[in-house]
């Protein structure tokens, strides 16, 4: 294999070289980004074919091993892109994968990976939080049958990823889109064998591939007018066109339309409205995969892929204004859900949802920055939430049973401080981040968003500002509803289950410390312009690499002290004061039922349409499923069975048969019957002619 890996390398540089495609950098730069994607897809191949005869250590040591050195890597081309590149992106070495007549045009595709700005934030998040989810499930899938299938379809999924982020072109990015909806179908049924959990996979795969069609049209409406998809010439032409005005008046639609439809890919992979209801069932997969596919990595695709196309986006009129209220509509829609759910993964679901949603709030006000900054310190804190979770529910599981549903009811937690006191105190620290409480990387980043959507020149800058200021509210407050319910008060479940409760191994621990640290220190490469006179470290690395909006303003351009001061304040009151009320009420003993009792007496239609969540499931089940099964049913009946299957194979069929049949009877075999046969045929052949 790692002849193979050198030879693949040394032929990609011969045909770079020869082309010309080579950038001006060292090539151990170039080594080092080619092997980023290729070292987990490496990892992927031996657990794929010899990990069942590994030890399930053996088998999660490889795999963690073959994502900590793509992330050794990508910390060893960020370094040459900081400190020697001079904001030149490094590219790696460029193979010819096809070229086609497209549109009349000559098509050119490279399998190529460009380095930028963008990428090495995204690198780095997937490789670096990947890594310590892949340790973590180590000592998580140790007793699992499946566990080398487990680390097979993780590696393989982090190159997808790793393709779809540091990919040059949209051909070789909507390749790891699709690779990474693969795997998310493979790791949420992972567990097949329970009829629920292979449904949820189903489910996942099917909403997603709507998306996925809304992607391909906007693919093809930007090659058919730019005649490329490479991202950096996209950029280029786009940012020419913006001064062409008569050109862009002229073809505003095919831009308008283009995005709007690259957005729907982004609704689907990225769980937005309306088809956000994947994510919340993807929950079934085993929780360390919610960590880095559903918080951490895939979910973002959306938001990565909006921001790559920002130059594109800047040529729209109406959709990026659009984004923006998608965004915040869902943000506040998914975190009142979250108010009630009793599933400790489905709160964190839900809550990821709404963290998506201030991303395409950030998007779609043109705050570019900001929603990179908010993807970024989010994967901390939530695959840190969802990682505690999974302790949490790993425990419990020695008592009620693996897969036992009981182990993840918020109801019959509690308590757990005293058995579990590191992923207590770690999850508390998440919580603190995502509720936006001050020095906690969550308030910086969710802070700037908010502050964007006030300055905002756009019509919905202040609706979405009030959205988003009642998500953070909500957030906060079902946050502490969490981690009052599972770890402070008494337990409530069974007194077996508690016996049984520990803490977890180190290998799942030490992650979760990690990752509390990042949570805590994340935020701070960012500190706010009014805190730090400037200092808004992250803000300035990435300056230059987003085409800004017309209507977006820069936060240091203007002076908005009082505006900045004015949204922090009341950003913090907000998330201290809904957290403080949260955890005060729900760490009493005996809260959740009359917490319970008071909503079903005076609140009742309202609660139990939160816990019903909105009954979106069911209605989609009647409004689009249900007809569509009908539809589908009848065509097979009546197209399929009786026109198809009984008119051609079969009608045909009976019909050759049969002529076969009356042909047969007439070869006989008997001379005279012949020759009475060639007398009736002449008779009639001279009546037709004398007729005639």
């Amino acid at each position: 294999m790692g002849e193979l890996l050198t030879s693949f390398l040394l032929s990609a540089a011969d045909t770079a070289e020869k082309s010309g495609n080579v950038c001006e950098c060292p090539h151990m730069a170039k080594l080092a980004l080619t092997l980023v994607p290729l070292l987990p897809l490496l990892g992927f191949v031996i657990n794929a074919f010899w990990g069942k005869k590994l030890t399930p250590k053996a088998s999660g040591t490889l795999a963690s091993l073959s994502i900590g050195a793509a992330f050794v890597c990508a910390l060893i081309v960020t370094g040459h892109y900081v400190w020697y590149a001079n904001g030149v992106a490094v590219e790696s070495y460029n193979v010819s994968w096809f070229t086609s007549q497209l549109f009349g045009k000559e098509f050119d595709v490279n399998l190529g990976l460009r380095f930028d700005h963008l990428s090495v934030v995204m690198a780095l998040v997937i490789t670096g939080v990947g890594t310590l989810i892949h340790i973590y499930s180590v000592g998580y899938m140790a007793h699992d049958k499946g566990y080398w299938r487990y680390f097979a379809y993780l590696n393989l999924f982090c190159f997808a990823m790793l393709c779809l982020a540091l990919g040059d072109n949209l051909v070789l990015l909507f390749l790891g889109w699709e690779g990474v909806g693969l795997c998310s179908y493979l790791l949420i049924g992972f567990w097949y064998e329970d009829e629920e959990k292979a449904k949820a996979g189903k489910k996942a795969f099917v909403v997603n591939r709507i998306g996925d069609l809304g992607f391909l049209v906007g693919m093809m409406l930007l090659a058919w007018h730019f005649g490329t998809l490479d991202t950096a010439e996209l950029t280029k032409s786009a940012g020419e066109l913006a001064k062409n005005t008569a050109e862009l008046t002229q073809n505003q639609w095919v831009f308008n339309a283009a995005c709007i439809s690259l957005f729907v890919g982004a609704v689907g992979k990225s769980a937005q409205i309306p088809l956000y209801v994947w994510l919340p069932d993807a929950m079934a997969g085993p929780t360390p995969v919610s960590a880095l596919i559903h918080a951490a990595t895939m979910v973002t695709a959306g938001v990565y892929m909006v921001c790559r196309l920002s130059a594109v986006y800047a040529l729209s009129t109406w959709v990026l204004p659009a984004i923006a209220v998608v965004g915040a509509a869902t943000a506040i829609f998914a975190a009142s859900i979250g108010l009630v759910q009793r599933d400790i993964k489905k709160v964190l679901a839900y809550s990821t949802v709404s963290q998506l949603g201030y991303m395409f709030m950030a998007v779609g006000l043109g705050a570019y920055t900001f929603a990179v900054f908010h993807l970024m310190t989010h994967a901390f804190f939530k695959a840190l939430l969802f990682l505690g979770s999974g302790s949490v529910i790993h425990s419990l599981e020695h008592g009620y049973g693996h897969g036992n549903p009981d182990s993840q009811d918020l109801r019959l937690m509690g308590g757990l401080k005293e058995k579990m006191p590191v992923t207590c105190w770690t999850m508390v620290i998440g919580g603190l981040a995502l509720s936006g409480v001050p020095i906690f990387a969550g308030f910086f980043s969710k802070d700037e968003i908010i502050l964007s959507a006030w300055l905002s020149e756009l019509g919905v800058g202040k609706p979405v500002w009030i959205l988003g200021i009642g998500a953070a509210a909500m957030t906060a407050f079902y946050t502490a509803r969490l981690i009052a319910l599972t770890f402070f008060g008494k337990f409530r479940g069974p007194h077996h289950v508690w016996e049984h409760a520990h803490e977890s191994p180190r290998t799942m621990t030490v992650p979760l410390v990690i990752l509390a640290i990042m949570s805590v220190v994340g935020g701070l490469v960012n500190i706010p312009h009014n805190l730090a006179h400037g200092a808004d470290n992250f803000a300035q690395f990435l300056s230059g690499t987003f085409t800004t909006p017309s209507f977006a303003q820069s936060h240091g351009e203007h002076d908005h002290t009082s505006a900045e001061w004015g949204n922090m304040l009341f950003s913090v009151v907000i998330a201290i004061g809904m957290f403080y009320a949260g955890f005060k009420y729900y760490s009493r003993d005996g809260a959740l039922s009359r917490a319970d009792a008071k909503a079903s007496a005076g609140l009742k239609p309202v609660f139990t349409t939160l816990l019903n969540k909105y009954y979106v499931d069911e209605l989609y089940e009647k409004v689009i499923v249900r007809p569509i099964r009908i539809g589908a049913q009848l065509f097979f009946v009546f197209i399929d069975m009786l026109l198809i299957d009984l008119v051609f194979v079969n009608g045909s069929a009976f019909v050759m048969g049969a002529l076969s049949h009356l042909m047969r009877r007439v070869q006989t075999g008997v001379v005279s019957f012949y020759l009475y046969t060639f007398s009736i045929g002449a008779v009639i052949l001279l009546l037709v002619l004398l007729l005639w």
